[in-house]
């Protein structure tokens, strides 16, 4: 009986093993620009899309069929690193573009400081003395603005996280 059970199970075996496998597979482009492929129908707006039918044994792969999924499957991956490199590249072109438009705030922002400050030392220079307010006084305070836009020009950022 036990064997019976085995002999029936080679010949299932034997069986399953010469039937025929029908496969079809699409390729596309999809709206990124990307090409995709897949066992399932692409999207209605895909675009050159191309089917490609495959029936082979399972007992005997073919050869010819194992060489295009290869080549289908460095296609996609060459597809991916491009994909990749471009959306790095965009990246970085983008944060070069963000540091740039910072530092021409930034450069605005110090132009801007430094005209106050100028108008500051030329109303204080503009001032009168009298006797709340001497020539010692106008000197040391025209210093301290000018020592705020020293300060200001060697080193912005800590100027402006510090301003006084």
């Amino acid at each position: 009986m036990r064997r019976i059970g085995i002999v029936s199970l080679i010949a299932l075996f034997f069986l399953l093993g010469s039937t025929v496998v029908y496969a079809t597979i699409y390729t596309w482009t999809d709206a990124n620009g990307v090409k995709r492929y897949s066992n399932s129908q692409p999207p209605e707006n895909a675009k050159n899309v191309q089917t490609i039918e495959e029936t082979h044994s399972n007992q005997n792969a073919d050869a010819q069929n194992r060489q295009e999924y290869d080549r289908m499957v460095e296609d996609a991956s060459k597809n991916a690193d491009r994909q990749f490199e471009r959306q790095a590249e965009k990246k970085a072109q983008e944060a070069a573009a963000r540091q740039k438009q910072q530092q021409m705030e930034q450069a605005q922002r110090v132009a801007r400081e430094r005209d106050r400050l100028q108008k500051k030392i030329d109303a204080i220079k503009n001032r009168g003395l009298g006797p709340t307010f001497t020539t010692g006084m106008k000197a040391n305070l025209i210093k301290q603005v000018q020592d705020r836009i020293d300060r200001l020009e060697s080193d912005p950022k800590a100027y402006f996280r510090h301003p006084e």
